[in-house]
């Protein structure tokens, strides 16, 4: 078995799967994926007659998804769009796989607690070819990387 080195350890950033609970619809047409971000805030505190600020973890936040994808028309991503539109809590598990060049997960983050927070149609341009891509934001509340 070849130890690791610069060509069978390379992850490239175009090899990423995105699925999402409950919806059936393949997703192998994303174009593009932010990174997962998060960041904790630092409380403030002291000890008794501490004379300098002592900081602790606050509260973690998580930023968020921006997928972008070529447009398929009206489908389960977009019906799940118009129900949180419609006042409806619908809140899903995406998960994002990092694969291997030979499709193998390497690693896996499952965004809970999802909804789609943003949504842009594909700009048009009848000079161009590129394909029409879409926009989509989710925002979550945990991550769990495994």
């Amino acid at each position: 078995m070849p130890g690791p080195n610069a060509t069978n350890t390379y992850i490239g950033s175009f090899h990423f799967k995105v699925t999402v609970s409950g919806i059936n619809d393949p997703f192998d047409s994303f174009t593009s994926c932010s990174g997962v971000k998060s960041s904790t805030e630092p409380m403030e505190f002291k000890h008794g007659m501490d004379t300098h600020v002592r900081f602790a973890p606050g509260r973690t936040k998580y930023e968020p998804i921006n997928l972008e994808r070529v447009y398929a028309g009206y489908d389960e991503f977009c019906q799940w769009r118009d129900a949180i539109i419609a006042g409806n809590i619908d809140r899903r598990t995406v998960s994002i796989e990092y694969l291997r060049a030979d499709q193998s997960v390497l690693t896996r983050f499952d965004l809970i607690g999802a909804w789609i927070s943003r949504w842009e149609s594909p700009d048009l341009n009848a000079m161009g070819s590129d394909g029409a891509i879409e926009k989509i934001e989710l925002t979550y509340e945990v991550v769990i990387q495994g």
